[in-house]
């Protein structure tokens, strides 16, 4: 059974690990374990727990202002693609979102995955260097 929630300070090795596992895939960027403690601390990273063990995915949200709020690094082993748990940490994040009031999520995402968030209700705003996806809440 996988199990979604907030990460805790004790599992930042965990989660540090997981990021830089998709940092090696290339669909993440890195971020700094300093980052990673600070988002841990606003309970601001969800984490896909298998048999509440086994770190299989992330996802975590970066407070901008009620106006706006980023998505960043949404990481699924590859052995858990495709069977819900993306969706599961996405609805994570728009739960607390919305508890937050914040108006707008984005996501700023390659190519190859623009239509899997598309599927989650985000919409095209187009910039001239990367894809910007945006959610209304």
């Amino acid at each position: 059974m996988i199990n979604i929630r907030t990460a805790v300070r004790k599992e930042l090795p965990l989660i540090d690990s997981l990021n830089r596992e998709g940092f090696a895939e290339g669909l993440v960027l890195k971020r700094s374990k300093k980052d990673l403690k600070a988002l841990i601390k606003n309970e601001n990273i969800f984490v896909a727990v298998k048999d509440n063990k086994e770190f299989v995915g992330m996802v975590t949200l970066d407070f901008y202002s009620k106006r706006l709020s980023e998505l960043r690094s949404i990481y699924i082993k590859e052995n858990f693609r495709k069977s819900g748990v993306g969706k599961k940490l996405l609805d994570a994040v728009f739960e607390k979102a919305k508890r937050m009031r914040i108006k707008e999520i984005m996501v700023i995402t390659s190519k190859e995955l623009r239509r899997w968030f598309s599927k989650s209700g985000f919409n095209n705003k187009p910039h001239k260097f990367k894809i910007a996806l945006f959610k209304k809440l």
